[in-house]
């Protein structure tokens, strides 16, 4: 990915004075909103200065007012606390988890969210690092529990085993026991399975997944040690409050930057993620992919890991990015919230016309639980059950919607099951 580095800086009296005197404010709180990189900068229009490094001088000139720095392995890295940060951390926490908790999933539509969404991030988790099986293959894999048949599937499946770990160790502190249990369960029984159980003993160099330049290069394996001890004890550490999201940004990026591992870093790194915010009890990310948000935008994944080295380890573009993807991964479970209540209360008025048209109450509800789910499919055996009656009167019932034309019969394999005819029959049944 051809990416180009910031210039030098200028550094002159009048850019100082023009700083201080507050005459370019405007523009400076844009760019803390857009928090744009040099290559995107330097076109733009209406820059304070027609010089456009002198522009970016200025820019560079704020942020370092306002950086927080930290230092891993004895290296600097910064972050800008912007305005526009805190403020979509805020609605973040307020409407998005806040409207969650407000209006809630029904126990049993967050039961059946929460099994897809672990299979959905377990799957993308590794279509990121390049497994080549289909979301749907995957889904049947994983759905029916059949054993991985190559390696792509084998990485899914490690992949979902490496989410129930995590979720059985949030109260423990990050070391490198735990880093090296994720990653071993991350690796077995795939080609990265020799370098599990401990930190790589040699230089390795990270190639770019679309160009295969070399994108990265990690310290030397010699320093990882203290790379990794800093980032343990960064993650334990609650002297001084930073807010969980900009903090799991963090030790993701720099899980990827140190890359411990000879393979299996990025999967390593993404577990972390969920593993410190459902430490910090933001435990609604059970219910989110962030890394089918992150397949989505893989172009933007890797460039703000680059934009983050190139520019004096400016974390603030990874942060951001992170935010986003969160953002995304959210407002698919508010959709996904959204459209099981418009599908309750469309079945609800179904089932009310059907019983007014003279089905019994367990017909209606059927044929109401159909009518939202058209593509669903009942037995008798789970009908019987459901409303505690007998095969014989379940099977009376199913017959009498048969012979009405609102179900048909279909047999799959040894199986019988039920399904709607259509739902424009439904309709045209109801509304006569």
């Amino acid at each position: 990915m051809k990416f180009e580095n910031p210039p030098e800086r200028i550094k002159s009296d009048d850019l100082l004075d023009d700083y201080f005197s507050g005459k370019y404010d405007d523009f400076l709180k844009k760019t803390d909103e857009r928090y744009f990189y040099w290559d995107e900068l330097k076109y733009r229009k209406e820059l304070p200065y027609d010089d456009p490094i002198k522009s970016w001088s200025l820019v560079k000139l704020h942020r370092q007012g306002n950086y927080k720095r930290l230092r891993f392995g004895g290296e600097l890295f910064r972050y800008s606390l912007t305005t526009h940060i805190q403020q979509n951390l805020h609605e973040f926490d307020l409407k998005l988890i806040g409207g969650l908790y407000k209006s809630p999933i029904t126990t049993f539509d967050k039961a059946e969210y929460l099994k897809n969404s672990i299979l959905e991030e377990a799957i993308a988790s590794s279509q990121v690092e390049g497994a080549a099986t289909t979301t749907k293959v995957a889904f049947d894999m994983l759905k029916s529990g059949r054993q991985p048949r190559n390696e792509s599937e084998q990485m899914i499946f490690n992949n979902l085993r490496s989410i129930n770990l995590i979720t059985e160790e949030i109260n423990k502190p990050l070391d490198v026991e735990l880093i090296i249990n994720i990653h071993q369960t991350m690796t077995v029984n795939t080609s990265a399975d020799y370098c599990a159980g401990g930190f790589r003993s040699d230089q390795i160099f990270v190639q770019d997944f679309i160009d295969g330049e070399i994108a990265h290069t990690p310290p030397d394996h010699a320093y990882i040690q203290g790379y990794i001890d800093d980032l343990c004890a960064f993650a334990n550490s609650d002297l001084e409050f930073i807010h969980p999201i900009i903090k799991a940004s963090i030790i993701h990026f720099m899980f990827g930057y140190i890359h411990p591992f000879m393979d299996g870093n990025g999967r390593t790194a993404r577990a972390l993620f969920y593993w410190y915010l459902l430490k910090k009890e933001y435990s609604l990310v059970r219910n989110i992919s962030i890394s089918k948000a992150i397949l989505n935008s893989r172009i933007q994944y890797d460039k703000a890991f680059l934009k983050t080295e190139n520019d004096e380890n400016d974390l603030t573009y990874f942060i951001n990015y992170s935010i986003k993807s969160l953002r995304v991964a959210f407002e698919s479970l508010i959709n996904y919230r959204d459209k099981k209540k418009k599908d309750k209360e469309s079945a609800n008025l179904v089932a009310y016309q059907a019983l007014n048209k003279g089905l019994t109450k367990r017909q209606a509800d059927l044929v109401g639980y159909l009518f939202s789910k058209p593509d669903a499919k009942v037995n008798i055996t789970a009908y019987a059950h459901k409303h505690d009656i007998v095969r014989q009167t379940a099977r009376k019932d199913l017959n009498e919607l048969i012979n009405i034309g609102l179900i048909k019969e279909e047999k799959e394999g040894k199986n019988i099951r039920f399904s709607i005819t259509s739902k424009e029959r439904l309709l045209e049944y109801i509304e006569k």
